[in-house]
């Protein structure tokens, strides 16, 4: 942290010595052209901006905003301030740069951010923003880098620990973003409409299966369509998804999904209950296995 603030005085000594050019943009409409020190009028904005977050005053947050910000992120920014019960912006350091030949400005800000929620939750983030400032002195738009330290509540990109006698004792988890979301809800939908081509496509060709009874089947996949022969209807409503994955392994992943199911069957007979089930992908994409729980609805 320190050596950053170093360095951003140092860029800002250079800049303050010599009116010459520094850097350079190598994409975009400004593609070529370099960077000169900014005012310190466009640092005072943010400065001032950052206090009023600080507040917790979401309209005199906003106020330093663009008219076409304003409508773009206003009510992201008054729901955030509505649920947050303190925030405390601590800047480290603050260098305003213009690209040359440019009425705009653009400031970079480097601090630390620790949000309290009105429920109770607790976070803390190292973040590196740039907020670029129209001829007006507005923040027509920004972006924001963060790290998260270890000791944060939530926001982290891995956690937990996974138990076993293999090399992935002791690794943590992490989320898996490869479609698996996406492949169950559409799997969900055509397993309700009795879609059998649709379904099958999800799965791989031998899918191992744990069941409610604690059995163990090597499911094939041309023997899919049999599960459908003895059923009327079914609704199968999804309450939660949550995809993840051992940290530093291949991309197979598992899916852990909360639901309620009820089957009719053919003979009149109903199977009612709440479940959770894994799914787990291969590194294929998909489905090759699936572990089973239930109990009755209540």
């Amino acid at each position: 942290m320190k050596k950053f603030v170093l360095v951003g005085a140092l860029v800002a000594s250079v800049f303050s010595v010599s009116a010459q050019t520094a850097g350079k943009i190598f994409s975009g409409t400004d593609a070529g052209k370099g960077f000169q020190l900014g005012s310190e009028k466009s640092s005072q904005v943010i400065l001032d901006m950052v206090n009023a977050y600080n507040t917790n005053d979401a309209e005199k947050d906003l106020s330093f905003y663009s008219p076409e910000m304003q409508k773009k992120v206003g009510e992201t920014i008054t729901k955030y301030h509505k649920n947050a019960k303190t925030l405390n912006n601590k800047v480290y350091a603050i260098l305003p740069i213009k690209i040359t030949g440019s009425s705009d400005e653009i400031v970079m800000l480097q601090s630390t951010d620790e949000r309290v929620s009105k429920d109770g939750s607790k976070q803390k983030m190292n973040l590196f923003e740039l907020f670029k400032l129209d001829k007006n002195g507005k923040i027509a738009d920004f972006n924001r880098y963060t790290s998260i330290p270890a000791s944060n509540e939530y926001g982290k990109t891995e956690g937990g620990k996974y138990y076993s006698k293999a090399e992935t004792n002791g690794r943590t988890f992490q989320f898996s973003n490869r479609g698996e979301v996406e492949m169950i809800e559409k799997f969900n939908k055509a397993y309700n409409a009795f879609d059998i081509p649709a379904t099958m496509e999800f799965f791989a060709d031998k899918i191992n299966i744990t069941d409610f009874d604690g059995n163990k089947i090597v499911l094939e996949k041309k023997d899919i369509p049999a599960l459908f022969a003895d059923m009327k209807s079914v609704d199968w409503k999804i309450n939660a998804i949550l995809p993840f994955k051992i940290t530093n392994t291949d991309p197979a992943s598992a899916i852990m999904v909360i639901s309620t199911e009820k089957r009719v069957m053919k003979d009149g007979s109903v199977w009612d209950k709440s479940l959770v089930e894994y799914f787990y992908f291969n590194n294929d994409g998909k489905i090759s296995g699936i572990d089973q729980y239930n109990r009755p609805k209540k």
